[in-house]
């Protein structure tokens, strides 16, 4: 699909989403896809007023994903507007959401501002 230059940048971080030293030495930059990708899985992470500088951002998991029953639809409307806050994020295309033992996952394929979609996934 050919070269993509996406202007997010963001600091690597590993499966634990912690800072690390990929080489010993120095931190990695990453733009471009893999800079979304990992800024989307960033953005399921984030707790509903958790950011005190934007307490709008992030996912409303005491008012879906923790209630009784699951607010299925609500967690997938919360995790799409914590999706779309990203500055190169166009739309979603797909979004599936489930729900399992208080545990969220998402899948979502995402159209960014150059035209590129992405496929996003926490499972």
């Amino acid at each position: 699909s050919g070269v993509c230059n996406l202007t997010t940048l963001t600091i690597e971080v590993n499966e634990n989403n912690d800072l690390f030293l990929p080489d010993g030495r120095n931190l990695n930059i990453l733009s471009g896809e893999k800079a979304m990708v990992q800024v989307i899985k960033a953005a399921h992470q984030m707790r509903l007023g958790e950011d005190l500088y934007d307490i709008e951002n992030g996912v409303d998991y005491l008012g879906t994903v923790f209630k009784s029953p699951v607010d299925e639809d609500g967690a997938r409307k919360s995790i799409a507007d914590a999706i779309l806050k990203k500055a190169d994020v166009a739309g979603i295309d797909s979004l599936t959401v489930t729900i399992q033992n208080g545990i969220l996952g998402f899948t979502a394929e995402v159209v960014t501002i150059y035209g590129e979609r992405i496929k996003v996934s926490n499972q």
